[in-house]
């Protein structure tokens, strides 16, 4: 398995290495089989312009390439792209293409098939992942072939991390062409595995591509259930029905890893959880409040009690692993400012709401929502507790404020670019209710803004760090949510499977050299 390892939890990563030492015994690669992999949620869509969950980005990942990806390790490595040049003012950015490269459709792989798939972000249609280009990106022009050209509106540091997010792997124009908004139903990318089926609430399938640029997969074929339950998802590991699984109830590793039948991992994701505030509803319209409520929860105790130390509190949206992180000063566990600032506000008594939150999506979902709903109990606060299946709930958060009946719900967010203004801006920024982006409790604050906008015209590292730490530090005086933690994630898999990718993203896939013993 390919790993990066974090800072904290090493004691454990250590002990699957030293408790099972035969699952690290080298073998000759082998052709052929089916991988089954036990997945938590549905995809929300395998189109990846408007992809806007881990589960689809996963899948996607296998079925797309970029002009330029990350590595396991989070490096940017060329993908469609072999090389690229960079004009000395930052404006002007040149590629050269990768050449003899199929769609799974057999559309052919040159610059024009770039351009239409930016026009895609640029122009009328507007897919949901729009706003990852349409602030940098000018225009797009073919120089010939197989070489690209990108004018930007300004210098931006970040511009082959937002190349490498999910939503910019290469689509075919033809298929686009031919079924637009049903393109999630019928994707067709050039990588290593070919879609064949999607059941909602089920499964995909998908074969592998003969004809990869990076040749033949070794694997044949590949189903991934949606297995909510994080139980039967541990059980059907251990029964050999499933050869990968992730998100392994934090309780369960410690006995997987003594008996030694499967392979157990747990990597720090830039996955963040919190619990958004509906801020065009009483009482979240009151700055007070959402700070009561932050006041109110004791993350470091959810971290030790329910996620047995496989997580790491944050300050507010954005996880540690994500360039431009700040380590700001955030909430304390304090329940007596929490009930002085709801006094205040004017509700000394507490009030009653909802919390909304999925189930299996994120790991323990369904328990950090409860300790929440239980520790906003002490001061007051009832919050009854809602949930659905993944699909179903995504469609209830993105109906507009009017129609919106969620008061609070649990979300997370693991920025496909690795960096911290992705983790801003989507979810907060003013111009980003749905369906222009993923805000959707309604947040705005102009001053926020301006700070991520100044971010991303900085002319050095330095000016650019420090306002996004003050971006963050915005967050803090005026939070959009309950912040709460930032994961790790827990993956089991068969002894007999090798090669899968583990990526700090919190995607979890194969690739063309993920292989299976016989």
């Amino acid at each position: 398995m390919r790993r990066t390892w974090w800072g904290f939890g090493m004691a454990l990563l250590v002990g699957v290495i030293a408790l099972a030492p035969a699952a690290w015994a080298a073998t000759q690669p082998q052709v052929g089989g089916t991988l089954v992999y036990g997945a938590g949620a549905d995809p929300d869509s395998l189109d990846p312009a408007n992809t806007d969950s881990n589960p689809g980005e996963a899948v996607g990942r296998m079925m797309n390439n970029f002009l330029v990806r990350f590595d396991a390790k989070l490096n940017l490595v060329p993908d469609l792209a072999t090389s690229w040049t960079q004009s000395k003012d930052g404006l002007i950015w040149t590629f050269k293409l990768r050449k003899g490269v199929k769609f799974h459709d057999g559309t052919p792989f040159n610059a024009q098939v770039v351009k239409y798939n930016f026009d895609r972000f640029l122009g009328p249609e507007k897919p949901l992942k729009a706003s990852l280009h349409t602030p940098i990106i000018q225009s797009v022009e073919v120089v010939d072939e197989f070489t690209v050209k990108f004018t930007l509106k300004v210098p931006f540091a970040f511009f082959l991390n937002n190349l490498a997010h999910s939503a910019t792997a290469m689509v075919s124009p033809e298929a686009h062409k031919k079924w637009g908004k049903d393109l999630t139903l019928h994707p067709v990318g050039t990588g290593p595995f070919k879609f064949v089926e999607w059941v909602r609430g089920d499964r995909v399938v998908l074969v592998r591509n003969d004809d990869y640029y990076e040749g033949k997969p070794r694997l044949d074929r590949i189903i991934v259930r949606t297995v909510r339950e994080d139980s039967a998802r541990v059980l059907g590991l251990e029964a050999g029905d499933y050869d990968l699984i992730v998100r392994i109830p934090p309780e369960e590793v410690p006995r997987l890893m003594r008996e030694g039948r499967v392979r157990t991992y747990a990597e720090q994701s830039n996955r963040a959880l919190w619990v958004k505030f509906n801020v065009t509803k009483k009482p979240f319209d009151d700055i007070r409040v959402r700070q009561a409520l932050n006041y109110a929860v004791d993350k470091e105790s959810i971290v030790k009690n329910i996620y047995q130390g496989l997580a790491a509190v944050i300050p507010t949206l954005v996880g540690p692993l994500n360039n431009g992180y700040a380590p700001v000063k955030s909430y304390p566990y304090d329940p007596a400012m929490a009930k002085k600032l709801l006094a205040e506000a004017g509700y000394p008594n507490g009030f009653k709401t909802n919390l909304w939150t999925p189930k299996g999506r994120y790991l323990k979902d369904f328990e950090l929502a409860q300790a929440v709903q239980q520790q906003l109990q002490t001061v007051g606060v009832e919050a009854s507790l809602e949930t659905a299946d993944w699909g179903s709930y995504l469609a209830a958060l993105r109906k507009p404020p009017a129609e919106n009946k969620a008061d609070m719900h649990l979300l997370g967010w693991s920025p496909s670019t690795a960096e911290a203004r992705w983790g801003i801006y989507p979810i907060s920024a003013c111009d980003q209710f749905y369906p222009r982006g993923s805000n959707l409790g309604f947040y705005c604050n102009k001053d926020l803004d301006e700070l991520i906008t100044k971010a991303v015209v900085a002319t050095s590292l330095k000016a650019r760090d420090q306002r996004l730490r003050e971006a963050q530090e915005l967050l803090v005086k005026d939070p959009a949510a309950i912040y709460l933690l930032a994961t790790k994630e827990t993956v089991g898999m068969s002894l007999k499977l090798h090669g899968v990718i583990n990526s700090p993203l919190e995607l979890v896939y194969v690739d063309k050299d993920t292989w299976k013993e016989k």
